[in-house]
């Protein structure tokens, strides 16, 4: 079991994970790994009678459902960089489409993204991906009878600190983005 935790550490510091994250991960494979011994002594046990065989689909549903939660929380802390991005995009759109006012703080999130990404000086094609993401929940709040000024000004003032130490091309995109909402 040890030598499991160390290989799926070691694989996950390749995959670009940071300690925080991988230390969340290395907790949620332990689980995994008793829910599948809980499983297994649970599958014994109810071959001899039929309840046991009602439990199994929930046993699993269960572990999907626990193990899903436990992604989508641990995603809320991943910055465009991590391999967890793509789930935290996923639930901050369906948070959007069961309350269509959270949109402004994925806004201001993504606004802040882009800082932070220039900040710590991460490529380029990372920052302007993330700037598109900002773009785009920019255009569609903006849109909205609810929109908020100060929401506007929170993004403004974070996309031009990072164009004041942004790389040309990124300084020149955001300077288009800025002016793109500005008119619209």
């Amino acid at each position: 079991m040890r030598e499991n935790i160390n290989q799926l550490r070691k694989e996950l510091h390749q995959a670009g994970a940071s300690a925080a994250e991988i230390n969340e991960l290395l907790s949620i494979a332990f689980w995994l790994s008793w829910l599948n011994q809980a499983q297994t002594i649970t599958a014994k046990e109810s071959d001899s009678n039929r309840l046991g065989r009602l439990f199994k689909p929930m046993i699993f549903a269960a572990s999907v459902i626990t193990f899903s939660l436990l992604c989508v929380t641990v995603s809320h802390a991943a910055s465009p960089t991590s391999f967890l991005y793509p789930v935290r995009k996923f639930s901050d759109s369906m948070a959007i489409d069961i309350y269509p006012h959270y949109r402004a703080t994925v806004m201001m999130k993504r606004a802040q993204q882009v800082n932070e990404l220039v900040a710590e000086h991460v490529s380029s094609k990372q920052v302007l991906a993330t700037l598109a993401d900002y773009t785009m929940e920019a255009s569609a709040y903006k849109s909205t009878p609810h929109a908020n000024y100060g929401a506007f000004e929170f993004c403004k003032t974070n996309l031009e600190q990072a164009a004041s130490s942004a790389s040309p091309a990124v300084k020149k995109a955001i300077a288009s983005t800025l002016l793109s909402l500005e008119k619209t």
